[in-house]
């Protein structure tokens, strides 16, 4: 049975027949799951580490009172998907509706974009690129530590994930529209110097990375909250990991 053809369609000014609402369904679902785990595991102040593991949501290991050490860095990435280019559409169509999808006829009477308050933040997202990297690099430092236990090294399913998680996070951020800005604008030429060729071999990798920025954004939120989710099973004593060390 088809789930899908059972949800009513809604009458739209443009007479779209097919079911756009799918998309929306499917999005507004994923979206709304993803970040209920994520908000409850940044709360947590245990079980988000075990042996040299160590939650993603967690770049320092160490509290302020009762308070989770999560919520001392949680604001970053929080920001930076918030300002995303893609993040914004996805949220505009899953909880606004504005619109929907293409084609769909929008709530709102009028349309400002984002000229008015609060939207008009958005424009800060160029501002947070800069946080997502000094957090990337963090992040790869405790996934580096994390192939070492007691001194030495070793490979478990643990670290598999938190280097996976990593990577498509590092892809996710490289793929950034603002960053590809950064890298390439106010360029008039790429050929007049060594730097202005280098910068346009960059600019030109994020382009390709740009391509599929909402693909990357989506596998990197659920990479971390997977290493996330691994880590604290491990924690709670509810499954073993697989490794060479064989001491924990």
């Amino acid at each position: 049975m088809n789930i899908l053809a059972t949800i009513p369609k809604p009458a739209t000014k443009e007479g779209r027949t097919d079911p756009w609402y799918g998309e929306w369904f499917l999005m507004c679902s994923a979206l709304t799951a993803l970040l209920l785990y994520a908000t409850w595991a940044t709360f947590q102040a245990d079980g988000y580490k075990f042996g040299p593991y160590r939650s993603p949501f967690y770049p320092f290991d160490f509290k302020i009172g009762r308070l989770s050490p999560a919520l001392l860095v949680f604001w970053v990435p929080v920001l930076f998907r918030l300002t995303c280019y893609y993040w914004r559409k996805t949220y505009y169509r899953s909880y606004l509706l504005d619109p929907a999808a293409c084609a769909v006829k929008e709530l709102k009477k009028d349309y400002k974009g984002e000229s008015v308050f609060p939207f008009i933040l958005q424009n800060a997202h160029r501002y947070f690129v800069y946080l997502a990297l000094g957090l990337l690099l963090i992040h790869w430092k405790e996934t580096s530590a994390s192939f070492y236990h007691q001194n030495v090294f070793g490979v478990g399913i643990g670290n598999g994930l938190l280097l996976v998680d990593s990577i498509f996070l590092t892809i996710y951020v490289f793929s950034c529209h603002a960053l590809r800005n950064i890298v390439g604008g106010r360029l008039n030429q790429f050929s007049c110097s060594p730097c202005t060729r280098a910068r346009y071999r960059a600019w030109n990798t994020i382009s390709i990375l740009n391509m599929r920025h909402g693909l990357w954004a989506w596998i990197s939120l659920v990479t971390i909250i997977s290493a996330d989710l691994y880590v604290r099973l491990l924690a709670h004593g509810i499954i073993k990991d697989i490794n060479t060390w064989r001491t924990f």
